[in-house]
């Protein structure tokens, strides 16, 4: 995903008014940034066979129904019941017992449940956070090693919720069959946008997104983009016009070719909807909202890969459902920054060294001295969105103030099928001399050639998003 301007350039126009393992090399690389100082560097096994293991020291080894389903149902059962996303069910004891030597290995990994930032209230603390705690991973493991028992069953527990957005404005793009046009920045990639034919008639302001990806084989990323459809854009052309000289440029097929969020000349207003693989319903914090002004239309970009040839020529329609309300307290902005990805526009891209178990690359942006220059002294920060490609490992967002850093999202193991939107329970400030310090790690041990930044899934991105909210 992108943003086709350099990230305080965006800040302008997205304001609103109210996993792998350690390495043994590892390779810094220097990181530079658009218009900004920038400093840089840059499975389950298989079930045990031992069922008589005692892993309590004496005390009554743990069972499912006392000690294992109040985690697995508050913490794991969403996805894991009957009807959920997950390919097994844990809410019932004889299919939690059978995979119960699997289960304890990825939590005790930590590749279950799926949430990628540190949680241990040493670098920011999370809204409905699914991180285990180090005794719930014990209990796991010894109820696993320990045979698996049942326990006295009981009935006083509740399977969660399937959450999803009852009601809303659902967005759909048509049926789409993507073709390989990306080039060397996205060799087995298109960009492809969709300007959907709502208009809304006022002020309305979007709390919430649910994206369903028609074809998950080929979705890399969705994107809704906001844009006023009247801007003008100089010499007598407006934003449709714009979009609709894009358009015309391949009218045997639906939709355009849109590299740079909306696509080349297209003024974006914002973009508050980002979806990656394993995102599921994102609920922006509790009365917070971002503003779509009355007379905006939605773009809808979407990222297919196409790198499986099994998958060429499938299609794909997918819809966004948007929810909506009239008004909230206060409103809330999105930016998407990747300076990594904005070297593409230097004489000199960024590019990681091949053959390493480990390459860094920073980025800094003062964020805090450009808001306060367009008159928002305070900002909160809300929460953030990690997202690399397929060669990340590590990323460490921090916000630096002077000689103080504090640590807003560490991501130990990443893991491209699971990219979230985190929250913070309580937001971080962000004052004039707040700078924002991102350092991804990459493992290219397994290329002989320079990676380059780029928007293909096989090339690589740095990427921060943010949710803030100015104080008025």
């Amino acid at each position: 995903m992108h943003h086709v301007r350099p990230v305080l350039a965006t800040f302008v126009f997205m304001l609103t008014a109210g996993c792998g393992g350690d390495g043994a090399s590892s390779t810094d690389v220097a990181g530079t940034s658009t218009g900004a100082p920038s400093t840089g560097e840059v499975s389950t096994g298989e079930a045990p066979t031992t069922t008589d293991v005692d892993p309590t020291g004496g005390a009554a080894a743990p069972t499912y129904w006392q000690d294992v389903a109040p985690i697995y149902f508050e913490k794991c059962g969403a996805c894991h019941q009957a009807g959920g996303i997950a390919p097994f069910v844990l809410t019932d004891y004889a299919s939690a017992k059978l995979w119960a030597a699997p289960s304890a290995s990825s939590v005790a990994a930590r590749t279950m449940p799926p949430w990628l930032v540190r949680d241990d209230g040493t670098c920011g603390t999370f809204q409905d956070s699914k991180a285990l705690a180090a005794d719930e991973i014990a209990v796991i493991e010894a109820w696993a090693a320990g045979g698996a028992q049942e326990g006295t069953p009981r009935d006083d527990l509740e399977v969660p919720v399937l959450d999803h957005l009852e009601t809303g404005l659902d967005l759909t793009t048509p049926s789409f069959v993507p073709e390989i046009v990306g080039g060397d920045l996205a060799p087995s990639d298109e960009y492809r946008c969709f300007l959907v034919d709502h208009e809304f008639t006022k002020d309305t302001f979007l709390t919430g997104f649910d994206v369903v990806p028609g074809n998950a084989k080929i979705v890399h990323h969705v994107l809704g983009i906001v844009v006023d459809p009247t801007v003008d854009q100089g010499g007598g052309k407006t934003n449709a016009d714009v979009i609709a000289e894009l358009d015309a440029q391949s009218p045997d097929r639906d939709g355009w070719p849109c590299f740079g969020a909306a696509g080349d000349g297209v003024e974006e207003a914002g973009i508050p909807v980002t979806w990656a693989p394993g995102m599921g319903v994102v609920h922006f914090p509790d009365e917070t909202g971002y503003r779509i002004p009355a007379g905006s239309k939605v773009v809808i970009q979407v990222h297919y890969n196409l790198a499986d040839p099994k998958v060429l020529g499938e299609s794909d329609a997918s819809t966004m459902r948007l929810e909506l309300r009239d008004s909230v307290a206060v409103e809330g902005f999105f930016n998407l920054p990747d300076p990594f990805l904005d070297s593409l526009g230097e004489a000199m891209p960024a590019q990681l060294e091949p053959g390493q178990a480990s390459v860094k690359y920073t980025w800094e942006l003062p964020v805090g001295l450009y808001l306060a220059s367009i008159g928002f002294v305070e900002t909160d920060l809300y929460g953030i969105f990690p997202h690399m490609h397929q060669r990340g490992r590590k990323m460490l967002i921090e916000l630096v103030d002077g000689d103080e850093t504090r640590c807003a999202g560490d991501v130990q193991r990443w893991d491209f099928a699971w990219q979230l939107y985190y929250f913070f329970a309580e937001p971080l400030k962000i004052t004039p001399s707040t700078k924002l310090r991102v350092t991804c790690e990459y493992n290219t041990a397994g290329d002989t050639e320079p990676v380059l930044p780029g928007w293909g899934t096989m090339n690589e991105m740095c990427l921060a998003g943010v949710y803030a909210v100015p104080r008025m």
